[in-house]
């Protein structure tokens, strides 16, 4: 059962045990009951507040997505003064931090990479417009980038391609490597990044 949580409401407390066991479990592997114990309520009352585990299981992406949206948004405003290459470092760094993720985030990223079989369709399109809406902010670091000099002129498209195969492929990295081989893989490949990226000939 969650610990005493003074002032939550039961919605609050079943989405806070909802996105620790969907984190941990998977959506196959947390059941609504589970959930209702975890909160100390009788399953019943769950259906109270949630209709189905497919509905709260959508409405934690979305929450999910805002907060994380949120947080990258604080992180462009804090580096709006920085020259392109220290506020690509810092975006690269938001999405690679995987140990500083908070539950909602946790559970964004295990639904983008496991999704519910039944769900992977819309999850899908949710998750693309949500992409899409990042894309924006990336596409104006790497322009920014281009009209310091920093990179010779170039399909920014292409470079916000590259830039998620990187960090999709640190994400997997993060579950089998310790900290340590993880860090130092995070260097070499933001790295190889810039020495891309700064060397791609003009398209």
């Amino acid at each position: 059962m969650l610990p005493p949580s003074s002032g939550k409401s039961t919605s609050e407390k079943i989405i806070q045990a909802a996105l620790a066991m969907f984190a941990d479990s998977g959506y196959e592997g947390t059941s609504m009951s589970e959930i209702a114990k975890a909160v100390g309520i009788k399953t019943p009352s769950i259906y109270a507040h949630f209709k189905s585990k497919e509905q709260l299981f959508l409405q934690l992406t979305e929450e999910g997505k805002a907060e994380e949206q949120e947080a990258f948004q604080k992180c462009l405003k804090q580096s709006e003064e920085m020259a392109a290459k220290e506020r690509i470092e810092q975006a690269f760094d938001f999405f690679t931090d995987f140990s500083q993720l908070t539950a909602g985030q946790s559970f964004l990223k295990r639904s983008m990479m496991v999704p519910p079989r039944h769900l992977r369709d819309q999850l899908r399109i949710n998750f693309m417009a949500y992409e899409s809406e990042l894309n924006v902010h990336l596409e104006q670091l790497f322009i920014q980038g281009i009209e310091e000099g920093l990179f010779p002129r170039q399909d920014v498209k292409r470079m916000v391609a590259q830039f998620y195969n990187a960090i999709d492929g640190l994400m997997v990295e993060y579950q089998i490597y310790d900290d340590l081989l993880f860090h130092d893989r995070k260097r070499i490949i933001g790295e190889s990044l810039m020495r891309m990226w700064t060397a791609a000939a003009t398209t």
